[in-house]
């Protein structure tokens, strides 16, 4: 796991910055840098070094230094493409994927080296004799990149605070600032700055010298599904599911480092992490979280697998008065708004592993793939509740609309009331409804002034509809998948362990796995209520009895409590009327509305809360200096 920079520009003035961006990637590569310039290009890495620690430095050049490569990432299938490259006669100097790139590039161009890589990544290619930038990110966001194209340059980087000294007139995206209030995140290609885009996963650049700018798709999910045979046998699927994870962690358990996984407890970790022990000849490193407070606590459910794999298992047990001390440098390190309040305890889990280990692998992205979200069921809860007469429905959204919110209401409220509120939406409806974590539309209009106040609706139903041969589900499954994996949790990833430089690798993330997930019914993963059906069955001898009976979780914490207790004086002074006013972004009229609902217990607005705190966090940090 690395950081990547560079800058195309006719001026020695614009390309002398290399140096300024390339050293706020630090904590992405603390072991080494390399910096490369010509007369209108430079290029610069930072490196975390994890396969051939001894060579491997970058920038890497070709042997007629025509070819020049910076890389961020891990190719998976390295060994078996440098195989084939050393059978039609070329030769390799080190023992790192990084080398496989150039070579491969050289030997078989661009897309056809990007045909068969396997991987997580982002590569930029400098190309003299053909004066050309290219640069590529990987099929489905794992590995991020931004980049800027005004004021007489073009410019990227692994993260947002390399392109932040370069960008001389901060202007807030609407259309991100819109998508952050609801989503809790901001989606590619937007960021929260008007004049920066993120690269879209999937997809390559082709930058000239005249800066001028061409994307192309070399990888398209929906066209590969549509060639796909449906395996409509129960067994055989498990079969084969469980064949490709055990190829896919080995994959990933190549190292010339310390390697170990994250384990929660639930169901995706705790496979990831059986298998990873399975395959490993001595006892694995497993790191897992605990919470003093019970309620949020899961600690207990993993040291039932750890035992169960005998795996080196550690824990941090956090006190959440401890944990809010943390929260400014966490959301800080994001760049720009990050709602996903689970980034918190993440930060402790990987700060604990890099102690001991470089890499961990994770269980992420199973619940996108099969179907282990609540949100999938509330067609099924939407369906029992339209059963009952009208009147007695109108009787019970009046008692639920009259019980307070407190610490014995607040779980089952939230989620009672979500199935209400969605019960008589159409299928996209529901799914946009469950998908906005934040606030739904009617909120933003409420709370954004009309200059700052654009529709997301259609951005969401542009990639739903995308999916046209699946049902409801699999059209959900897929805007999960290009949506919220690639803008929130593989953002929650990366940042959280390159925080603590620390690099993350997702087994179920591999294509063959994603392509093997749209090949199968949805009835094979959700079977009534019970999600990611198949993943039990296939794994259910590697795990123990009580680990596929646990409800799904997730690293919580007591946000509504803090804003009660802790963080009251704080929310209060960020959202103030003379604050609000002098922004001139929101209304300040719902916010007091809120704030005072949340106080009484009336309302649990912690969710729009908690994003406007964030948001307000980022704008003093970055918009005010």
């Amino acid at each position: 796991m690395c950081g990547i920079t560079g800058i195309i520009s006719s001026s020695t003035k614009n390309l002398q910055q290399i140096s300024l961006i390339n050293e706020k990637l630090k904590k992405r590569g603390p072991d080494d840098m390399g910096i490369y310039q010509d007369e209108n290009i430079a290029l610069g890495h930072r490196r975390l070094s994890i396969l051939d620690v001894k060579n491997g430095q970058q920038p890497m050049f070709s042997d007629d230094s025509n070819v020049v490569v910076v890389y961020n990432g891990e190719i998976y299938n390295f060994f078996d493409l440098r195989k084939e490259l050393i059978k039609q006669g070329i030769d390799f100097t080190t023992n790192c994927d990084t080398e496989v790139i150039l070579k491969g590039y050289l030997h078989w161009g661009l897309e056809e080296l990007l045909s068969q890589i396997e991987g997580m990544f982002v590569f930029a290619i400098y190309d003299k004799k053909k004066e050309k930038l290219f640069i590529a990110r990987d099929k489905f966001g794992e590995k991020p990149l931004y980049y800027k194209n005004d004021d007489g340059f073009f410019a990227f980087s692994s993260e947002l605070k390399g392109l932040e000294p370069l960008i001389r007139v901060k202007t807030i995206d609407k259309k991100a600032l819109n998508l952050f209030l609801s989503l809790s995140y901001i989606p590619s290609p937007y960021t929260i700055y008007e004049n920066v885009k993120k690269m879209m996963p999937g997809t390559f650049l082709e930058i000239n010298f005249n800066r001028d700018i061409k994307e192309k798709r070399y990888y398209d999910l929906l066209k590969i599904i549509k060639n796909i045979p449906k395996k409509n046998n129960f067994k055989n699927a498990c079969d084969e599911l469980r064949k490709l994870m055990i190829d896919s962690v080995r994959k990933r358990m190549i190292s010339d480092v310390p390697i170990g996984s994250f384990l929660s407890g639930g169901l995706d970790s705790s496979i990831v992490s059986s298998i990873m022990s399975n395959i490993s000849e001595n006892p694995i490193n497993t790191f897992s979280i605990g919470f003093k407070e019970e309620s949020y606590d899961e600690s207990l459910r993993a040291e039932l697998v750890a035992k169960k794999i005998k795996s080196n298992h550690n824990v941090v047990t956090l006190d959440f008065d401890d944990v809010i001390k943390e929260i400014d440098s966490i959301l800080e390190y994001y760049d720009e708004p990050f709602g996903d309040s689970s980034a918190i305890p993440s930060n402790y889990v990987a700060k604990l592993a890099r102690k001991k280990v470089k890499v961990v692998l994770t269980g992420d992205c199973a619940d996108e793939l099969f179907g282990g979200y609540e949100k999938y069921l509330s067609e099924y809860y939407s369906n029992i509740f339209n059963k009952f007469p009208i009147a007695i429905t109108n009787l019970f959204k009046e008692i639920v609309k009259n019980v307070p919110h407190n610490s014995f209401t607040n779980s089952i409220l939230r989620r009672v009331k979500k199935v209400i509120n969605v019960s008589n939406l159409t299928p996209f409806e529901r799914y946009y409804q469950m998908m906005c974590l934040g606030m739904n539309d009617s909120d933003r209009n409420l709370l954004l002034n009309s200059n700052y106040h654009t529709e997301i609706n259609n951005f969401i139903l542009k990639r739903y509809s995308k999916f046209q041969d699946g049902d409801k589900l699999e059209k959900s499954f897929y805007t999960d998948l290009t949506t919220v994996l690639e803008g929130d949790m593989l953002v929650k990833i990366d940042r959280i362990c390159m925080k603590n430089s620390l690099e993350a690798r997702v087994p179920f993330l591999d294509s063959k796995i994603v392509e093997f997930a749209y090949s199968i019914p949805t009835f094979f993963k959700i079977k009534k209520r019970n999600k990611k059906y198949i993943l039990k069955q296939t794994f259910k001898d590697l795990l123990p009895k009580k680990t596929l009976a646990f409800r799904k979780k997730g690293f919580g914490v007591p946000i509504d409590h803090w804003f009660k207790n802790e963080l009251k004086e704080e929310l209060v002074m960020l959202l103030d009327e003379k604050i609000i006013i002098e922004q001139g972004l929101f209304n300040y009229n719902i916010i007091s509305k809120w704030l005072t609902e949340h106080f009484d217990g009336k309302q649990n607005h912690k969710e729009k809360l908690w994003n406007l705190f964030v948001f307000q966090k980022w704008y003093f940090n970055k918009m005010q200096k």
